[in-house]
């Protein structure tokens, strides 16, 4: 969905996420679409065929039983809709680069479509009619950022947040339907953006964002437009924005004030306190919840060590109710419907197709929405990881996720691929990732560590790796590669290193600080000058990555911890990735790693797509991107699979 927060669209800690979501996300989590091939009986499916296999995402349901969803048959993401009566779906966008998201209106009549130029993230917004599937530009200048789009529900007008009066800053902003024209509401300072319209329209919840562990809740009055925050004032706590409860009084938010996980909390607006609202569930990190349109019943989502689970309760009561049947995965794609609710449900070995179910109806048996294309491969024998922990330098607990091949005995080096996430203010996920299922089926092993500053594991996890701790993560990276030798999994020289975004600085960093170790290494879109970087980097992106690096007034440091001025150690051969048009890290980044590398006559390769951004989108993109990243590895470290070390 369009990045955001709103009563039908799960709240994140920070509002870079969610952009992520049709970008790097969905690059790392290789989703894409093709035409079904049959293996033969003894033949492994080729990097392509996993790239290809697909299932449509983002699903949403009308009141008039139009389902809508993203799919790519033609290699971009667009919008389908489906009607109730029809088992076809038509496709109702067909933007160049597709889109990043859209949002449906409470009653189904409109939707708001964000689409971008080659990857660039400058977002402008289209206004689809549902009824003719006419689309028309509302918001589009190249040089503007709009989204986090939130309907009123009465679906006659929409907030959204945009930079379009200072670069620097988002503003909030109410667009009417009916007079087609827009009113600036908010124009602070900071990073802020629409969170939830009050039950009778009259108020705007909104949401700034300052770092990954402070952010804060201010409410406006449409009618004077005044804005009062209603979260403690000098106070650096997290409050994710969920909805306003149904009198209006007070708001549901997930925050870790004056503790560590963040949970879930009802907040009064007149007085200030925080109330539990399912303390059950407060052992874990709420990653979100939402309300249906009338706010009778609230769907939480909880992050298990990794894995989310779903939990329903009724309101204003908040007793727990009955739902849907969930196997251990990762639950996304929740929407509260009318007497319906949709959901999906993520595993290594199952790609999540959407489901409709009725809380009303807790015993009906789940209608699947969507079906995947396997591409004749049978996902259901992919490897499930194992979680396991490794203590870092200091004796601090990793949390990481280990697959194994088929057939694997223990005891016995392999080669491996050692992943760390992007962010860094994000986590690992035992998802659906084709490429990794592709390289277990080859023999490799994949470790995949939560290193310290990841989220889901409290505030005190979550700043341990921030400005003058940067390093500390690095070296939690380069422990899970000792892991692997010290538990006789592989051996020094047979890892490789493989990271997108921050998880490519991770890569470059690591095999800076251990050559040895590392026997392959993959950059993608990955920060290797931290001073350029913030240079170069979007301008309202700057003071919150500034919070999380450190300042450019302190040049000294980020020379410090960026891996450019040890480029002289590297004796890793290594690949580096990225996408021309990248706002977040600009390819400069990967422009002077290979250029360094290149006079020392360094084993490097630089692949850059010229219609990408931060990350790969396009299919025949995607493919040519693991194609070259499964040669390379192969050839630096791999080894031809046998029989009894792994199967297709």
């Amino acid at each position: 969905m369009i990045e955001g927060f709103n009563r039908q669209s799960p709240g994140l800690r920070s509002p870079f996420s969610a952009v992520l979501l049709v970008g790097f996300l969905m690059m790392s989590s290789d989703t894409v679409m093709g035409e079904n091939t049959v293996m033969g009986k003894n033949a492994l499916p080729s990097m392509a065929q996993f790239i290809k296999i697909n299932v449509p995402s983002s699903g949403d349901l009308a009141p008039d039983g139009t389902f809508y969803f993203i799919d790519d048959p033609a290699g971009v993401y667009q919008l389908f809709g489906r009607k109730a009566s029809s088992k076809n779906a038509i496709q109702l966008t067909r933007f160049e680069d597709g889109i990043s998201g859209y949002v449906l209106s409470d009653d189904g009549k409109w939707a708001i479509v964000a689409a971008s130029k080659g990857g660039d993230e400058q977002n402008d917004l289209y206004l689809l009619n549902a009824v003719t599937a006419q689309i028309d530009p509302l918001f589009v200048d190249r040089e503007t950022v709009f989204g986090s789009v939130v309907w009123r529900a009465d679906s006659k007008a929409f907030a959204y947040r945009s930079n379009k009066d200072s670069k620097n800053d988002f503003h909030v902003y109410v667009y009417d339907l009916a007079t087609r024209e827009s009113t600036r509401v908010l124009d602070r300072k900071g990073y802020f953006y629409p969170a939830d319209f009050s039950p009778d329209g009259t108020r705007l919840m909104v949401g700034k964002y300052n770092s990954a562990t402070h952010s804060q809740l201010f409410e406006i009055d449409l009618v004077s437009k005044r804005a009062k925050e209603v979260t403690p004032k000098d106070e650096a706590w997290s409050f994710g924005p969920v909805a306003y409860a149904a009198d209006g009084r007070s708001f549901f938010v997930s925050t870790n004030y004056r503790g560590d996980l963040m949970n879930l909390r009802r907040l009064d607006l007149s007085g200030g306190s925080l109330t539990p609202i399912a303390p059950d569930l407060d052992r874990y990190e709420a990653e979100g919840a939402l309300t249906n349109i009338d706010r009778s019943m609230l769907a939480i989502l909880i992050n298990e060590d990794g894995y989310r689970t779903l939990h329903l309760r009724s309101l204003p009561d908040l007793k727990p109710l009955q739902g849907p049947p969930c196997k251990k995965g990762i639950i996304g794609g929740v929407r509260l419907r009318g007497s319906q609710m949709l959901y999906r449900v993520e595993s290594s070995n199952d790609p999540g197709i959407i489901y409709k179910w009725s809380p009303q109806k807790p015993k009906a048996s789940p209608v699947a929405m969507t079906t995947a294309d396997l591409q004749g491969i049978d996902v259901a024998a992919f490897n499930l990881p194992e979680l396991i922990k490794y203590k870092s330098f200091d004796g601090l607990e990793i949390p990481a996720f280990l697959y194994t091949p088929n057939g694997y005995q223990k005891g016995s080096h392999i080669p491996f691929i050692v992943s760390y996430h992007g962010g860094p203010e994000s986590q690992f996920r035992p998802g659906f990732t084709r490429s990794f299922q592709y390289f277990l089926s080859r023999g490799f092993g994949v470790l995949a560590p939560n290193v310290r500053g990841s989220s889901g594991y409290g505030k005190k996890f979550l700043e341990m790796d921030n400005y003058k701790k940067r390093m500390d993560s690095v070296r939690d990276g380069v422990q899970a590669a000792q892991w692997l030798v010290d538990n006789h999994y592989s051996q020094p020289g047979r890892i490789a290193a493989f990271g997108g975004s921050y998880g490519g600085f991770m890569v470059v960093a690591t095999i800076t600080q251990a050559p040895k170790l590392f026997g392959a290494a993959c950059d993608v879109v990955g920060i290797v000058n931290f001073k350029t970087f913030l240079e170069r980097t979007k301008a309202y992106r700057r003071k919150l990555r500034e919070a999380e690096y450190g300042p450019l007034s302190d040049p000294e440091f980020l020379e410090s911890i960026s891996p450019i001025r040890l480029v002289d150690r590297i004796e890793t051969p290594i690949l580096i990735a990225h996408g021309r048009n990248d706002p977040r890290v600009p390819v400069h980044e990967a422009e002077q790693l290979h250029e360094a590398l290149v006079k020392r006559n360094h084993d490097s390769e630089l692949l850059i797509f010229d219609d990408e951004g931060h990350g790969f989108r396009k299919e025949h993109n995607r493919i040519k991107f693991y194609e070259m990243l499964a040669e390379f590895f192969e050839k630096k470290i791999g080894h031809t699979k046998s029989e009894n070390a792994a199967t297709g």
